[in-house]
């Protein structure tokens, strides 16, 4: 399994988690689940998604951003790129922290109070992604822009995932 897989799944799981006794019921056998191929149909990989993987690819490893990223910026532009993988890296880390309180303190919550906290995190977490990703583009050139959206949009197609079918609305969201 690819690295980048790895990560969406990571991803995924927050996304789609909802309590201990809920997760259990969502890998019976009785749920349908849907197989997201990002090959075939890459508009079901929503944004928050392949922005995240791409910060966390820039952000991570060797820190080089894709030859065309690279030909198409200012070393500036470069620079501003890094530095706002690295920050979406540490708010993903804090909402990580965020969400293993929520499980540490679940005590005796309603299955429903706690899907609520969790969705909440998960929207907030996702949103910060989206909004970096705003933020990002409107401080670069335009052929930047281009090229980073060209290697973002690019991730979708080796994406692929099974989420069950009734919360395929929940992972595409905020979008």
């Amino acid at each position: 399994m690819k690295r980048w897989q790895i990560g969406v799944m990571a991803v995924s799981f927050l996304a789609v988690w909802r309590s201990g006794l809920l997760a259990q019921q969502a890998r019976g056998p009785d749920v349908e689940v849907i197989e997201i191929d990002g090959g075939k149909n890459p508009e079901l990989i929503p944004q928050w998604s392949a922005w995240g993987y791409a910060f966390r690819v820039i952000a991570s490893g060797s820190r080089l951003l894709p030859s065309d990223v690279v030909a198409q910026s200012t070393s500036a532009e470069q620079a501003l790129i890094v530095k706002e993988a690295d920050a979406v890296q540490a708010f993903d880390h804090g909402c990580l922290a965020r969400h293993q309180k929520i499980l540490a303190d679940r005590g005796d919550k309603k299955p429903e109070l706690l899907d609520k906290e969790v969705r909440e995190l998960t929207l907030d977490c996702r949103r910060n992604t989206l909004h970096a990703r705003d933020r990002l583009l409107a401080s670069l050139s335009s052929v930047a822009q281009a090229a980073l959206t060209t290697f973002v949009e690019s991730t979708k197609r080796g994406t692929s995932l099974s989420i069950p079918k009734k919360d395929l609305p929940r992972f595409l969201e905020p979008e």
